[in-house]
């Protein structure tokens, strides 16, 4: 059995996406970040440094195995099921370069954007014009990328797209017509958020 411990949050949901599209059974730990859980031993004990997503799976002999970080959980169960990673050379190439970027760029320069726009007492007007621009760059990239295939690997739904979708989808909530300068992002999105898999883990937690 995994445990996923999450909170509601794009981070969060690449891992109930994940788990969703691979049909693997798990039980979900909601993780009170705003009560302080991620601080508390026990849980640093699965995430070093208390951040979502983490996994704790149950394996043979009584043992456990630990996952944090949506990226290794990401490319972890990927590999290991032989499924939403592609098997041709470069459109694996492509699939881990986008999916590092969502993970490392798209991830926290929306995550900043929030925190100065939306948590700071004090507005830095230069911190929220600097990480608006890092998405429009990022999102300007994932337009030039799907204008030539449906997917950012190439022609299949992989981890790159589940790694990136979430903070696509909040940045559009958010900010309604956002994509409307981005085409082919926006077509991506919809179809994205079609996906029976997808909308059950964006629901995840409850």
């Amino acid at each position: 059995m995994i445990t996923l411990y999450t909170f509601a949050s794009p981070n969060g949901q690449k891992a109930s996406i994940l788990l969703e599209e691979l049909g693997l059974t798990y039980k979900v730990h909601k993780v009170d970040l705003v009560a302080g859980e991620g601080r508390q031993p026990d849980y640093l004990a699965v995430s070093p440094i208390g951040k979502i997503p983490a996994v704790v799976e149950d394996l043979p002999g009584g043992k456990k195995r630990r996952l944090f970080g949506s990226g290794a959980i990401l490319l972890h169960y990927a590999e290991r099921t032989g499924r939403l990673l592609p098997e041709d050379e470069d459109e694996r190439a492509e699939a881990l370069s986008w999916l590092m970027l969502g993970v490392s760029d798209l991830g926290p320069s929306g995550l900043s954007k929030f925190r100065f726009a939306v948590m700071a007492p004090e507005k830095i007007p230069y911190a929220i014009d600097y990480f608006k621009g890092e998405l429009q760059r990022i999102h300007a990239a994932m337009e030039e990328r799907l204008g030539g295939s449906a997917y950012l690997a190439g022609g299949a739904f992989s981890i790159a797209d589940i790694a990136c979708f979430p903070f696509v989808a909040v940045a559009a909530k958010a900010e309604g017509n956002v994509l409307d300068r981005y085409p082919n992002l926006k077509r991506w999105h919809d179809a994205v958020a079609e996906r029976p898999a997808v909308k059950r883990g964006m629901a995840v937690p409850e």
